[in-house]
């Protein structure tokens, strides 16, 4: 016991010498550098120039001189760094002044106070400064910018009224009263002075009216209990609460409201029959947004104190965020009842026009509680993040993907087939309904349009609406020979057709007119019989017209048609075009045969000129689709239009977008030249190069 006692003595004591040791060396720094501070001096001053000898007079003369010079180089080298540290925290005054306008306080601030590093003799950056700690309720450092403003320019007046405005919101109506007479000593300006005069005339008579309630019952003043005198005790136990009242006052000019709310508390258990403690803590529950407690809080000020205003202004808006518009309505009133500030009236009664309004509406009542703003009873949920040894070793349930069947589709009571038997959709069909070509040719089928079940041929609605009309009197002419080879020509024979009805129909209309002509019958008793007999023989040649049409093929080729040549399409090969526009002009209006006579007849143009920016997909591919199915069977030259096509600066895109198709077509082309050695390996290679890779 005793060896390890002395171990432990033994080891203290070297502690201490560590110690020791430790101090003496920095001792012996600390007088090294007090020397080296004390020696600098002399070095210095033995560097400077000395004087001359006086009796020198023109080396004194000189010395007076260089000295003079060198003091006023001094000076203008100060002025002008000092001109410029003006003019950089003038820069950031400025921008601070923007963000302080803006209602960006906090990036105001951080300006100024870069000004003031720069340049700290402006009492106006210390101002300024202080205007954006009172707009965010930060008073004490408020007050101190205006006290050092003042103290860098004591006839800055902008300094006094920041900081009569800082005392009046902290409550304190005296030192507001003063400042506004030191205002009205120093400034000359006529708005500055009326406008300072009607501030102090509201602030005497606001500590007219708290003189003249002392000792009555008055929000924040001391109440003693009723009938009696307050005792002794309790008096020094409301002195106390008071100190914590004003400690909480402090917290919350600094926006912090747990700070304050403790405070409040604190004074309320040592005196509970205050009702300004009660609104106090009102307003920091407020901003904690506990509006449970702030509205009880309000209950209590106003039961202890009915004619305190400033509860009721709290419940109103507590009131008016759960919907209660008329409760709302009822606690502004009383409010401005109560009050006497004229700037709260204004702005009270703006509010109970909104709720008047939100009243007449019969708007439905809001929430009774605001979820995202409440946090009585809530609790922040985090994501479990457990260690890989922590977490569990069961494996995960396996879910089977399995096909869902589709329910069958039907349309018209007809049900489609599954997607598996049904035909694909062409991509060209695609692109052709999305106005995307790609340059692939889609054959469409051809649909025959059949209205025959629309005007059968035993139906003569179409036949009586198509019909000339005819009258009694109408004289018919005879049908003249020359019409029947038309009618040979248009319906070929058959064996089927009837040409009887026509020839009879003639034959009647003829006896007709003759024995009309004949017969001098009188038109009364002529007329009827003669109409229903006409009515008869046209029904009878009607029919047999359709008949005949009926019979007819639906179409009819023959060789004086097929020679006959589109009028749409020029039937001979264009001349060279002057301009890419009429090239592209003329190519689209040729079929396939002239477009390879025209292509073939610009051999020696410039192609890549007239193809130009407008060259497509679509044009390079139907270019390609000539040159491999028509120029190569013929045994062409393809070399120069491949050439021109190669040198466009747009291949290199228009390479990209190329089908299979027009991919064949360039291995082939390609193939074809080098078979013939129609162009030299660097021009084949260049084509390869521009086309395929």
């Amino acid at each position: 016991m005793d060896t390890i006692e002395s171990q432990l003595a033994v080891r203290n004591k070297c502690e201490q010498m560590q110690k020791s040791i430790k101090e003496l060396y920095e001792w012996e720094e600390q007088m090294k550098s007090a020397n080296t501070a004390k020696v600098q001096p002399a070095d210095n001053s033995e560097k400077k120039a000395l004087p001359p000898v006086r009796s020198d007079v023109k080396a004194m003369s000189k010395f007076s001189e260089d000295v003079a010079s060198l003091e006023k180089q001094d000076e203008a080298e100060s002025e002008s760094a000092k001109k410029k540290m003006m003019a950089d925290a003038e820069i950031l005054k400025e921008r601070g002044n923007k963000q302080c306008k803006l209602g960006n306080y906090q990036e105001a601030i951080e300006l100024y106070t870069q000004a003031i590093d720069t340049y700290g003799d402006n009492a106006a950056y210390y101002s300024n400064r202080a205007l954006c700690y009172m707009n965010l309720d930060l008073f004490d450092e408020c007050l101190a910018d205006c006290s050092t403003s003042i103290e860098k320019d004591p006839k800055y007046v902008k300094a006094y009224y920041r900081r009569m405005q800082a005392y009046e919101r902290l409550g304190e109506s005296e030192k507001a009263a003063a400042e506004c007479r030191q205002i009205l000593q120093l400034s000359q300006d006529e708005s500055e002075l009326n406008a300072t005069k009607r501030d102090l005339a509201r602030i005497e008579k606001r500590l007219s009216d708290a003189n003249s309630q002392k000792g009555a019952s008055s929000p924040g003043k001391e109440k003693p209990p009723k009938g009696a005198k307050m005792d002794p005790m309790l008096a020094l136990v409301k002195q106390e609460a008071d100190k914590y009242k004003e400690l909480g006052n402090k917290h919350l000019a600094r926006k912090d409201f747990e700070k304050a709310e403790r405070s409040y508390s604190k004074a309320i258990s040592l005196f509970g029959d205050e009702a300004i403690y009660y609104t106090n803590r009102s307003l920091c529950y407020w901003n904690l947004k506990d509006y449970d407690k702030c509205l009880a809080d309000c209950n209590k000020a106003i039961q202890l104190d009915e004619n305190y205003f400033r509860p009721y202004y709290r419940r109103m808006q507590v009131r008016e965020l759960r919907g209660a518009y008329q409760s709302a309505v009822e606690d502004c009133r009383k409010f401005i009842e109560l009050t006497k500030d004229d700037k709260q009236k204004q702005t009270a009664e703006k509010d109970l026009q909104r709720l008047e309004r939100l009243v007449k509406s019969e708007q439905p009542a809001k929430q009774a509680f605001v979820w995202s703003e409440i946090k009585k009873n809530a609790k922040l949920i985090k994501f479990i993040q457990k260690p890989p040894h922590l977490r569990s070793k069961k494996p995960l349930t396996r879910i089977p993907i399995k096909d869902v069947i589709p329910c069958p589709i039907a349309i018209d009571s007809r049900v489609l087939p599954p997607p598996s038997q049904r035909k694909s959709i062409p991509d060209a069909a695609i692109d052709k309904m999305f106005n995307n070509n790609t340059g692939e040719r889609l054959v469409e089928p051809k649909e025959e349009i059949n209205l025959e079940h629309l005007f059968p041929a035993h139906s003569n609605k179409l036949r009586n609406l198509f019909s000339p009309p005819t009258t009694p009197t109408e004289q018919r002419k005879p049908i003249t020979a020359p019409a029947a080879p038309a009618a040979a020509v248009v319906s070929p024979p058959n064996k089927t057709t009837p040409p009887v009805p026509v020839a009879t129909a003639v034959t009647k209309e003829a006896t007709n007119a003759n024995s009309k002509a004949k017969e001098g019958k009188s038109a009364s008793t002529a007329q009827p019989a003669q109409s229903t007999q006409n009515k008869i023989e046209k029904n009878k040649i009607n029919q047999g017209n359709q008949d005949s049409n009926e019979k007819r093929p639906k179409k009819v080729a023959t060789s004086a048609d097929a020679a006959q040549p589109s009028p749409m399409r020029p039937t001979t090969i264009p001349g060279a075009p002057k301009s890419s526009a009429q090239f592209y002009t003329t190519w689209s209006g040729l079929d396939e045969d002239l477009r390879y006579q025209y292509l073939k007849s610009l051999s020696g143009k410039p192609m890549n000129t007239l193809l130009g920016a407008s060259l497509s997909n679509e044009m390079l591919s139907e270019l390609l689709h000539i040159l491999h199915k028509r120029f190569i069977p013929d045994r062409a030259e393809v070399s120069h239009v491949l050439k021109e096509i190669v040198q466009n600066d747009s291949i290199g895109i228009l390479s990209l977008m190329m089908n299979k198709t027009d991919r064949d077509a360039v291995a082939a082309l390609l193939k074809y030249m080098e078979a013939n050695n129609s162009v030299t390996k660097e021009d084949l290679d260049r084509i390869r190069h521009k086309l395929i890779s």
